[in-house]
Parts: C-alpha cells; sequence; structure tokens
C-alpha cells in the first residue's frame, strides 16, 4: 500500500541544522539521481572534499526510517533529508512496507570478506579494486557506477548491444547439430553484456533490450535442456541472472504494470520451453498479486 510523506513533520523531527544543510545539497543539485530501493529510495550523496554518503529513507513498521553511511548516518541526517526531498519532488510512490537495506540477508562470506576489507589500508584496497575490475568488465561497471562515472545507454549503445546478442545467438545456432559447450558459452557471454548494460542508469529502452536478451536465449537453449545430466545447473545460473537483471531493472524504471505483464505474457508464450523470465513472483514489487496470478495462469 501507498503512502504519503509529510515533509514538514520530516523537517521538524530532522532540526533546523540538517534541514539547512539539505536545502545546501538540494541547490547544489545532490542527490543527482536516486532509484527506488526496498518500497523506499536510495542514492549516493556527494559533497566537495568528502566522500561520497550512500543513504536509504523509507516508511517501515516503526515509521519513516533512514540509514546512511555518515557519521550523523544513526539519526535523520541532512543527507536523508535531502534524498527525501529529491524523492519527493519526482512523486515517488512509499510503500508503507519498505525494506532498509540493513535488515537485508548478506551472504555469510561475503560478510567474511567485508570484515577482512576493513582492516586493509585504502590505498591497498583501492589498488586491489582497481586491479581486479581492470580484467573484469562487470566489475569495471560496478566500480563506475557507484562512483557516478556512468551514464544512461544511448540509443547508438543500444544498437550495438543488440546485434551483439543476436551475432552470440546466431553463432552458438547457426550449424545443423549445436555444439552445446558453444550454446552455453553465448548464454554466459549474453549474461556478461547485460550485467554490464545493469549498471548503467536504468531506462525503458534498456530493459526493452535485456527482454530481447531472455528472448533469444529461450530460442537457443532447449539443447542444454535434454542433456540436463551435463547442463541443468548452467542453464539455471544463465536463465536466473538474465532474470535478476531484468527484475532489477523493472524495479528501478517502473515500467506501466500492464505493459509489462503484456510483454512476459508474450515471451512467455513464444519460448518453446519454459522461459527464463517465467518466475511470476519474481515481478510482484513492480506487477502487483493480480497481475502475477494472471501469469502463474499461464502454465
Amino acid at each position: 500500500m501507498a503512502v504519503s510523506i509529510d515533509i514538514e513533520a520530516l523537517r521538524d523531527a530532522a532540526g533546523p541544522v540538517a534541514c539547512a544543510a539539505a536545502d545546501t545539497l538540494r541547490a547544489a543539485g545532490q542527490p543527482a539521481e536516486f532509484v527506488p530501493a526496498g518500497g523506499g529510495a536510495s542514492g549516493v550523496i556527494r559533497e566537495a572534499g568528502q566522500s561520497p554518503y550512500e543513504v536509504w529513507v523509507g516508511v517501515t513498521a516503526d515509521g519513516f526510517t533512514a540509514e546512511c553511511d555518515c557519521p550523523d548516518g544513526a539519526g535523520l541526517c541532512a543527507h536523508a533529508v535531502a534524498l527525501t526531498l529529491a524523492a519527493l519532488a519526482d512523486d515517488l510512490p512509499w510503500s508503507s512496507g519498505a525494506t532498509p537495506p540493513s535488515v537485508l540477508s548478506i551472504d555469510t562470506k561475503v560478510a567474511e570478506l567485508a570484515e577482512v576489507a576493513r582492516g586493509i589500508p585504502a590505498r591497498r584496497l583501492t589498488m586491489l579494486v582497481a586491479e581486479w575490475a581492470a580484467t573484469d568488465r562487470v566489475l569495471e561497471s560496478a566500480l563506475l557506477a557507484r562512483a557516478g562515472r556512468l551514464a544512461p545507454p544511448s540509443a547508438a549503445e543500444l544498437d550495438d548491444l543488440r546485434r551483439t546478442i543476436d551475432g552470440l545467438a546466431h553463432e552458438a545456432a547457426e550449424d545443423r547439430y549445436w555444439d552445446l559447450h558453444d550454446v552455453e558459452k553465448a548464454g554466459r557471454a549474453m549474461v556478461e553484456e547485460i550485467e554490464v548494460l545493469a549498471q548503467r542508469p536504468a531506462t525503458p529502452e534498456a530493459l526493452l533490450v535485456v527482454e530481447e536478451a531472455a528472448r533469444a536465449w529461450d530460442r537457443i537453449v532447449p539443447p542444454l535442456l535434454d542433456a540436463p545430466e551435463t547442463y541443468e545447473e548452467e542453464v539455471a545460473e544463465i536463465g536466473g541472472a538474465l532474470r535478476a537483471a531484468h527484475v532489477r531493472l523493472c524495479e528501478q524504471v517502473q515500467p506501466d504494470p500492464d505493459e509489462l505483464a503484456a510483454r512476459l505474457t508474450e515471451i512467455i508464450e513464444a519460448a518453446e520451453v519454459e522461459s527464463c523470465l517465467d518466475e511470476p513472483w519474481d515481478y510482484l514489487a513492480v506487477l502487483g498479486r493480480e497481475r502475477v496470478k494472471a501469469l502463474r495462469q499461464l502454465h
């Protein structure tokens, strides 16, 4: 259920100092952008001479909630107020049951490595990340995205990506007797291209390209399904990665739910086998319960 935010009550709770700082941030164009996240809004605040701060705001069972990396982030800081003002100006729909980042489950291995990373001097950690990013396109894109260095994909870039995906699918299936390894290789290459794209600021046009990649994978995957003893895990991994990227972009773009449901219906019905996007409950946050139920009835 959507709720509204009383900005004057929020300003009173934050106090005049935080509000004045928030107004200064907004006048400086901060945050430059934000994305819907967990039923609220998430963004990065950048100030000259300071480290960027990641902040999230939303309405939870405890009322209006904010989380920020800054020293004052335990309370309602200026960064949280600035993000809220930006989200309100853009008419963000607020959920009445938002989920803060702090309550999301974190993989145990990730948590362990994060603790190790905290003990590495900043310069060494920076170089370690940079060295790995130089050899990994997805990590490079993620790094640039976190730094605010990526622009939305242009029409020309999306056209190039379409051609790349079509080429991968064609090469995997061009022979009469498909090589199963080539099909898997093509699927993993598609995933890499889409995961790089998913790091860019989300656009409706990018969302359509991800759907085209899903269609392409649906077309070439049948031979792998005929060898489940060898490729069952690979099929699930590749399809799951494409779907995760699609869901993520859907949550950011917030497409018209009826139009999205219609496109998903077309993709699912066109697939010779079960489509990689045929997991309706993954789309609950963007489609709503009734549309999800309708998609489930396609089986």
